[in-house]
């Protein structure tokens, strides 16, 4: 206890003859009840930096340490066992933080300049760590209910993330970054929304401008998204039980939509090339969806609301459209396209042991099938 009330009059002591020397630096503490803990350090004054934090309750402990000019930090804390630690370098840059509740974590690390970070705690054990650097960074983080996870990584410039975790047990990663497209790259946004119990969601982007959205509910429910390239975007929406959503996505404006309320269905997309489109909807049970589409205007959609339904669609080249819908028991759906203008379409419902085969190479070709009752077979190789 000595050697921290040493360290707070140093950091005090700082603060005060930059204050005067300077007239930028101000730093304000409020602390209440026992075992609180404080340490504001800011450093070359030069204006305008300023530090808030305010303790309520038991075992809390705020740390905040400023270089630099213009940075802004304020913390405020309720309950016990609370801790939040805020680090900034550079200019501009802004932290806030409030945590209300029990065995709550927060840990923000800023540098470079002008990158803006909120995080806002409640009730039971959640643990939040958002580290931003390059320029113009903005990270949103709202935990409420129990035990819920987020960490944020960006790095770059002008890279939103914006998490909402209102479930319980739920655990959020973000990293997005410029990758190769340098200076010119960021502006990537990605945006978690965890409502239910027990979920995992993966967000990876690098580039320019990517888009990423994953809307969990339910219970047990994981999804990743890895993106590269500019303008490519990702929706995942999971309302039911054990579904897990895959996608991957590099080059340039390709669109990913995955829709899951039924009850340990699988979906797993990747795309390559320019503005591809893939649509999958599940709604049944235990049904599987792969898409892979490599090239440039290809559409692939997907539809399933059976039992154990399996979609495997590959097609490459340019201007191919897939349509597949099953509804039933055991249907089983394979497309493979290769070439130019390539249409296939695939429809079975209500029957079970239903399996149709498309292969198409070449350009323009065109394949039909529907399938309804029991034991069905179709292949057709052009």
């Amino acid at each position: 206890m000595k050697m921290k009330m040493t360290l707070l009059a140093a950091s005090i002591a700082m603060i005060s003859s930059h204050a005067m020397a300077s007239g930028g630096n101000v730093a304000n503490t409020y602390q209440t009840g026992w075992g609180n803990d404080a340490l504001v350090a800011q450093d070359r004054g030069n204006g305008n930096q300023t530090s808030n934090i305010t303790q309520l309750g038991d075992f809390n402990d705020a740390d905040v340490l400023q270089t630099g000019s213009y940075q802004e930090a304020t913390i405020h804390q309720e309950g016990w066992v609370n801790n939040s630690f805020s680090y900034q370098t550079g200019r501009g840059n802004d932290a806030e933080v409030t945590q209300k509740g029990s065995y709550n974590t927060s840990k923000v690390e800023q540098r470079d300049r002008n990158n803006d970070a909120t995080v806002e705690q409640h009730d039971v054990g959640h643990r939040s760590h958002v580290d931003q650097r390059g320029y113009r960074q903005e990270a949103n983080v709202y935990q409420t209910n129990y035990y819920n996870e987020s960490e944020v990584t960006q790095s770059g410039s002008d890279n939103t993330a914006n998490v909402n975790q209102t479930g319980s047990f739920n655990d959020s990663t973000v990293s997005q970054n410029n990758g190769a497209w340098g200076i010119w790259g960021g502006d990537n946004t990605a945006n978690v929304n965890q409502t239910g119990l027990v979920g995992n969601s993966n967000v990876e982007q690098s580039g320019n401008q990517n888009y990423a959205e994953l809307n969990q509910g339910g219970l047990l429910n994981s999804a990743d998204v890895s993106q590269s390239g500019a303008w490519n975007d990702s929706m995942i929406n999971q309302s039911g039980v054990l579904n897990g959503a895959q996608v991957s996505q590099v080059g340039v404006s390709n669109i990913s939509d995955i829709d899951q309320s039924g009850a340990g269905n699988g979906a797993d997309v990747s795309q390559s090339g320019w503005l591809n489109i893939s649509d999958i909807d599940q709604s049944g049970v235990g049904d599987m969806a792969s898409v892979s589409q490599d090239g440039d205007w290809n559409y692939s959609d997907v539809y399933q609301n059976g039992l154990l339904n399996d979609a495997d669609v590959g097609q490459s080249g340019v201007g191919n459209i897939s349509l597949v819908s099953q509804t039933g028991a055991f249907g089983e759906a394979n497309v493979s396209q290769a070439g130019v203008g390539n249409f296939s379409y695939i429809s079975q419902a209500n029957g079970a042991f239903n399996t149709a085969t498309h292969t198409q190479t070449g350009a323009f070709n065109s394949a039909v099938t529907a399938q309804s009752g029991w034991g069905n077979n179709a292949l057709v190789v052009q």
